[in-house]
């Protein structure tokens, strides 16, 4: 393991579904929800990667959703972006899934790359 030059800020979540077909229909719309234009607005504001992997080593329908930004200031910036997107563009939209978030923020002190 390598120690990091820069400190990058995560935000990682799980998103726990009910059923497996809310958790499928959630996963089909993710092209919806995650746009190119959206991307790129957080791109602009300091957002290095967003990942998204359905856990399948649990007896739980979920989604965990990591988030790399360059800085804190991008975390922040972002932040406002999605709040601002999923709390008033896409209510509706969203409203459709039922599901129970898991917030973990953090910043990363080591890692490993291949």
């Amino acid at each position: 393991m390598s120690k990091r030059n820069e400190t990058v800020f995560l935000n990682s979540l799980f998103m726990d579904f009910a059923t497996e077909p809310e958790l499928d229909l959630f996963l089909k719309s993710l092209n919806e929800v995650w746009t190119e234009e959206l991307y790129g607005r957080l791109s602009a504001k300091g957002l290095i990667r967003h990942v998204v992997s359905k856990v399948w080593n649990k007896d739980q329908y979920r989604v965990s959703m990591v988030f790399e930004y360059e800085s804190k200031e991008a975390f922040k910036a972002c932040e406002e972006i999605i709040t601002k997107e999923f709390g008033e563009k896409r209510k509706d939209q969203m409203s459709k899934f039922v599901f129970k978030i898991f917030n973990n923020r953090g910043v990363v002190v080591s890692e490993f790359v291949r």
